[in-house]
Formats: C-alpha cells, structure tokens, sequence
C-alpha cells in the first residue's frame, strides 16, 4: 500500500509532525501494542467501499507505526510484551 506523500491514506498531510506526536505521547511498548490491536483487522471483509476505505487507513496506521518502531525492535517488543 503506498504511503507516500501523493497519496496518503490517513489524511495526515505532515508526516515527519505525525510521527512527532507519536513517538512525543507514546512509548514504544504502547505503539507495539496498538499495533497488536490492529493486526486482527487484516481478516475482516468489507461489506462495502467505505469499510474498505476505512480498512486500508487501519492497514496504513499499523504499517506506519511498524515502521516507525523498526521491525527487529517490533518483533522484540512483542515478544516482551507477550503480544
């Protein structure tokens, strides 16, 4: 999915300020938590194109988030957490 800045699926139009307020209210353990939360997602079928709409930024979220944490300190995170 892309998430550049042409197209971005948030509507966040300030990525870098975006990832700022993150990593600025959340820890990383917190971000690899919601991150969990938002996996289960990916199994849900859309009834219509604004649910698929909606999923596609859910999808957008947990990437961005993923890669802000990294995937190595993700996988890690997880691990402690038990997630």
């Amino acid at each position: 999915m892309p998430a550049n800045n042409d197209e971005r699926m948030s509507g966040a139009v300030d990525q870098e300020a975006f990832e700022k307020v993150i990593r600025d209210n959340l820890s990383p353990e917190a971000v690899a938590t919601i991150i969990a939360f938002l996996q289960p997602a990916t199994f849900y079928r859309p009834a219509n194109e604004d649910a698929m709409r909606a999923l596609r930024q859910v999808e957008w979220f947990a990437n961005t988030l993923t890669d802000m944490l990294g995937v190595d300190e993700h996988n890690r995170l997880m691990e402690e957490l038990g997630l």
